[in-house]
């Protein structure tokens, strides 16, 4: 029987995460490092990114850019990478006969980057304009003000890709030195899943990574939540639509109340027929898009609730979000819509890992944050096991009105409009 996957940890303390899918026609391979932008000083706020877009800038193997994506363009393959604020990943998807290929290519440009001082340069007008289209972008700055206003003040809530004052500012030898302090074999990940020969791809990692010596690396300032009330962000700006984020404070990974949480969120926003969509959209015309989220850290998480609406709608629809959240923690949810909410996430578990690449960010993302893994079938598992006391319960602790915050992104100035209106 094909096991689900295996892990091996190499003398030197990287680890090896492989995922077979034997019946899969691709494979994807990833490189994870186990830092991003919250490992940053504030000084070089953006240099997690930063590197990571240089690595594609030539490598000792592939001296430029252009060689890199010409060598991985001749196989037809996916080639990409994104930074967080925990982590920084490199990966390529191809037909699984060019995995050797595709090992090399990785390999190469995260272990031998050249960091040629005229790409440093030029690769800085590049971040520069990225940092501009994501301001110009209402969508993304909600997102950020949201996690600004959360965690003020701190690397976990500042932007990802930094701003571009500092960006114009870091020079190579800090790049070398983030690079050096936090690029271990202890602090990175190489995973892969698809079709692939086990023994022939470990005894490639172990020839390519396993004599790499390990040092010690660094780790990250831990949050300091403080919240003791209400807090409202607006950024002023010319908008036809208007943004807004509404949330709070929530659970770091290994929180027992995850998945409770996650069912709760599913109730009032995932998917059409959930309760915020059936309000505010479908029966009130309010919003062309309403939902909610929650993301996980280290120590540290967030539910929120976001929609797009017509700008004279907000206040209307800012009171029904706060009503149905009010409702959520003192009535509670039915059975049937607990019932109807673990199939909704386990239907869209499901879905996701027919493709390996998602399978793959499965198990990677578990590895890396949670410390151990968890199958499909356990995870379903433990969604049956939450009762309806359960959501109540993580209800009354994550829904409270001193740990509220809003975002807002339009032609709005006056804060105290918004803060008027914040009780649950």
């Amino acid at each position: 029987m094909q096991s689900l996957y295996t892990k091996k940890v190499l003398p030197n303390g990287l680890t090896l995460l492989l995922v077979p899918i034997d019946t899969a026609a691709s494979v994807t391979m990833s490189i994870f490092v186990k830092a991003g932008s919250r490992y940053e000083e504030e000084r070089l706020a953006g240099v997690s990114h930063f590197l990571e877009h240089l690595h594609f800038k030539g490598s000792k193997k592939f001296p430029t850019a252009k060689k890199l994506s010409e060598v991985v363009d001749s196989i037809g393959g996916e080639f990409n990478a994104n930074t967080g604020k925990e982590h920084t990943q490199y990966y390529i998807r191809a037909a699984y006969e060019h995995l050797d290929l595709v090992f090399g290519v990785l390999t190469d440009m995260v272990q031998n980057p050249l960091f040629a001082e005229k790409e440093i340069n030029r690769e800085r007008g590049v971040i520069i304009e990225e940092i501009n289209m994501y301001k110009d972008n209402p969508q993304f700055s909600v997102d950020a003000l949201f996690e600004e206003t959360l965690w003020p003040n701190q690397p976990l809530g500042r932007d990802i890709p930094g701003t571009a004052e500092v960006i114009q500012r870091i020079s190579r030898k800090d790049i070398l030195a983030y690079r050096e302090k936090y690029y271990t074999p202890s602090n990175t990940i190489i995973a892969v899943a698809g079709h692939f020969d086990q023994g022939k791809l470990e005894s490639l990692v172990e020839k390519n990574w396993g004599k790499l010596a390990n040092r010690k690396h660094g780790t990250y300032a831990a949050i300091n939540i403080n919240q003791k009330s209400s807090r409202v962000s607006i950024q002023t700006k010319q908008t036809e639509q208007a943004y807004m984020m509404l949330g709070f404070q929530g659970y770091a990974y290994r929180n027992k109340n995850n998945q409770a949480l996650r069912l709760m969120s599913a109730v009032l926003g995932g998917g059409m027929s959930s309760r915020l969509f059936l309000r505010i959209r479908e029966r009130l015309g309010l919003a062309y898009y309403v939902s909610t989220s929650f993301n996980n850290y280290l120590d540290a998480g967030n539910f929120a609730v976001s929609a797009g609406l017509k700008i004279q709608n907000v206040n209307q629809a800012l009171d029904i979000i706060l009503e149905e959240l009010r409702k959520v923690k003192t009535q509670g949810i039915s059975k049937a819509e607990l019932s109807k909410a673990k199939e909704y996430i386990k239907g869209k578990i499901a879905l996701a890992m027919e493709d390996p690449h998602d399978k793959l960010e499965w198990y990677l993302g578990q590895e890396a944050f949670m410390g151990r893994v968890r199958t499909i079938k356990q995870t379903f598992e433990e969604f049956e096991k939450v009762t309806l006391e359960d959501v109540s319960r993580v209800a009354s602790q994550i829904i409270r009105t001193e740990c509220l915050n809003l975002a807002l992104v339009g032609p709005f100035t006056d804060k105290k409009v918004f803060e008027k209106k914040l009780k649950i």
